[in-house]
């Protein structure tokens, strides 16, 4: 893969010079206030200049398995945000460098201090991604071209922002390293194209099972290496001046939101880290009417046109809500189950529940004249029922405030 190359616009900028290695710069605090931890803007270390031969894809390996080699990057691609080259064939020895564009060269994203970084990936409506490996972007200053890189962790968390998110894979004490080796980028403090101090690294973890649905993940990430210093991510970049790059987050004591300021320590800006997600989608809908398959229970239930119509599930569905009207509505479950945080059943409607298992963790609010038709199993601790409960099926939860109980089918 060759990381995205973003041509470059001409500009001026004056370079703000700090002489620590790493930075804490206040930022947004999301959840548990914290400070983003990084690698700052300093004077430039003279450093041996590689020979062209060592610019090459040397690599580390401590979880290859032997004789079986297997490429860095597995597609077809699912999800890229590797936007990195800002200018192309202008770094060392014709190599594309990766310039900044703000005060930062990149983020701490480091086993050695458990500071952890993250972006998001959205999987959309009626997709399911099978992902079978991740590839992420770190350095550590002055590594050389041999990757120093030989430790990966990485969990996927699901929520709206990582404070709220729960893990769904993996953990962050697992090294998931499978290969690492240099990318043939340098990342550079314009205009000095043709540093070498800090050469980027793509460091790939391999996710065979991993199956995700639709929804918003946070894929969260750190890195350990040979080298005291850092590692880094260096942030997506976006051309050549300081603008928004994405919505990565950093957990140094607590989840912030990533920013960075410019040269001059003002105008702080959203930024994203590069990455690469490599696997194929497959269609995974909720369930079917007439023939016709839609992303949520709820799409299913709202397209009915009369009385009566079936709908068919075609996965687990595991939803918030669903509220049947204006048309009564039977659920054929099959071999598939039902999860609803909260049903609703309109006046004078009914849904009937063949097959399988409906599970409401919240209430069934079962309006006046409304009613719930079993025929199979259905599960709820709060039943709000001034309607009519009916069928053959089991109900596991309590009855005891129905307006009206009929026995049989």
């Amino acid at each position: 893969m060759v990381y995205k190359a973003i041509y470059m616009h001409n500009f001026s900028k004056t370079l703000i010079f700090f002489l620590t290695l790493v930075v804490f710069i206040p930022s947004m605090a999301v959840g548990q206030s914290g400070q983003i931890s990084g690698d700052p803007i300093d004077p430039l270390t003279t450093m041996q200049i590689p020979k062209r031969s060592q610019i090459n894809n040397a690599s580390s390996r401590p979880n290859a398995s032997a004789g079986g080699e297997r490429a860095m990057m597995v597609g077809p691609v699912l999800h890229d945000q590797s936007e990195l080259v800002n200018y192309p064939a202008q770094g060392f020895g014709g190599a594309d460098a990766s310039g900044t564009t703000g005060n930062l060269f990149g983020y701490t994203s480091s086993t050695s201090s458990n500071i952890r970084t993250a972006d998001d990936i959205v999987v959309p409506p009626g997709e399911k991604w099978l992902i079978d490996s991740i590839e992420f972007i770190h350095y550590q200053t002055g590594s050389g071209t041999a990757s120093t890189i030989n430790d990966m962790r990485m969990q996927i968390i699901k929520g709206s922002t990582p404070v709220t998110a729960s893990v769904v894979y993996g953990d962050l004490t697992t090294n998931r390293l499978h290969l690492s080796s240099f990318t043939g980028i340098y990342r550079v403090q314009p205009p000095t194209f043709t540093a070498v101090t800090r050469p980027v690294m793509k460091s790939s973890v391999v996710t065979s099972g991993l199956t995700l649905s639709a929804g918003t993940y946070w894929i969260e990430y750190m890195a350990g290496g040979t080298l005291t210093s850092g590692p880094f991510v260096p942030q997506r970049t976006l051309g050549t001046t300081h603008i928004s790059t994405g919505n990565g987050y950093q957990y140094n004591g607590g989840w912030v939101m990533v920013t960075e300021l410019n040269t001059t320590g003002s105008n702080p800006q959203p930024k994203g880290f590069p990455l690469i997600v490599y696997g194929v989608s497959a269609e995974d809908k909720a369930a079917e009417v007439n023939g016709i398959k839609y992303n949520t229970l709820q799409d299913a239930i709202n397209a009915a046109t009369m009385d009566g119509t079936v709908v068919t599930l075609l996965k687990d569905v595991d939803e918030a809500s669903a509220s049947i009207g204006p048309f009564s509505i039977i659920i054929d479950g099959d071999i598939y189950g039902c999860k609803l945080n909260q049903l609703n059943i309109t006046n004078g409607k009914y849904l009937k529940w063949i097959q399988n298992t409906l599970m409401v963790t919240g209430s069934i609010n079962n309006n006046s004249s409304g009613i719930l038709w079993n025929n199979a199993i259905v599960t709820c601790s709060n039943f709000i029922n001034t309607g009519i409960y009916k069928g053959t099926g089991n109900f596991n939860g309590n009855l005891a405030n129905n307006n009206l109980i009929l026995p049989g089918n």
